[in-house]
């Protein structure tokens, strides 16, 4: 049901992305964005955290053209997690717009830590953009030693 209604949310954005021409030269760098996709753990090195798929939200502000900073909500089947995070684009806002994040992550099983990843970014239009993400969260507070996470999501900023 969730797959569905982000294939249905991101044709939608296709569709209004082809009917305007996108000018990157004039882009609006200061601005807020949303985004909802799904996402999968993968903890490493013992503890009663397990590999889960699950959905997750980001709500974000870019302070700059090159740093944003963001809240993130993630719930798995039955882990929830909440994080903040720094992104920093180190090359340019071009269709395929790479980054680096950089923060901290909790779990509710009780595994607290510094995070840090890597993704990208495929923009359609000035609103809309695929988001592909990875991190690593250094267990610190708790039995988990490592929780990696994968993540994709459809964005859209306002």
């Amino acid at each position: 049901m969730k797959g569905l209604f982000l294939c249905a949310l991101l044709a939608a954005g296709i569709a209004a992305a082809s009917e305007e021409e996108y000018d990157w030269a004039e882009y609006d760098y200061e601005h807020w964005y949303v985004d909802a996709g799904a996402a999968m753990v993968l903890p490493q090195g013992g503890g009663r955290m397990h590999r889960r798929a699950g959905a997750e939200a980001r709500l974000g502000y870019y302070v700059d053209d090159f740093l944003a900073v963001e809240a993130t909500a993630a719930w798995m089947e039955r882990d929830a997690g909440l994080g903040v995070h720094g992104l920093w684009h180190w090359w340019g806002y071009e269709k395929f717009d790479p980054f680096f994040t950089f923060g901290a992550n909790g779990w509710i099983e009780g595994e607290v830590g510094p995070s840090a990843g890597w993704g990208c970014f495929w923009h359609f239009s000035d609103k809309w953009s695929l988001r592909f993400d990875a991190d690593a969260t250094l267990g610190i507070d708790g039995e988990t030693e490592m929780v990696y996470k994968l993540g994709a999501a459809v964005q859209y900023a306002f």
